[in-house]
């Protein structure tokens, strides 16, 4: 039975193919990422959302329906990572984002094929065609790749 960190993001996007994202220091890397984090105790996975966009961006945000869900793997934890990605709508943008500083360089709207933005969400790419619903298994596709060069060995 797996153990997986759950992490919800949000994908709020507007004309011109462009999603909102967070450009921080992780670890001494710079990184963009889709705005999101973990729930709290007793928090449902919507508030947590709008808890965890308006701490990053400083957007209010609606969230509307599942962009995707990934299982994975990340860097950051020892455990698969569940993550639940929401479409989003930005109500209004109170100024500054609390996180600001912290870890959080700067808050940007990037094109959706921004190479950046594809390393850490690859899923990313369907949000053009609004694809909702996804299911990414991306913990098959690493094992296939570690199963296949433990054979080329």
């Amino acid at each position: 039975m797996n153990q997986y960190v759950v992490r919800i993001s949000a994908a709020i996007l507007r004309p011109g193919d462009e999603v909102l994202v967070v450009r921080q220091l992780d670890r001494g890397l710079e990184r963009i990422n889709l705005p999101g984090g973990m729930a709290h105790f007793n928090e449902s996975l919507k508030e947590a959302l709008v808890r965890e966009v308006r701490e990053e961006t400083g957007f209010e945000v609606v969230p509307t329906e599942i962009a995707f869900v990934a299982e994975g793997y990340n860097d950051r934890w020892p455990d698969p990572t569940l993550e639940i990605c929401f479409y989003a709508t930005a109500v209004r943008q109170i100024e500054p984002p609390d996180r600001m500083g912290e870890q959080i360089l700067s808050v940007e709207w990037v094109a959706l094929d921004d190479p950046r933005l594809l390393r850490s969400a690859p899923q990313a790419e369907n949000f053009r065609i609004s694809k909702r619903g996804l299911y990414v298994d991306q913990t098959s596709a690493t094992a296939r790749k570690i199963k296949k060069r433990s054979k080329q060995s």
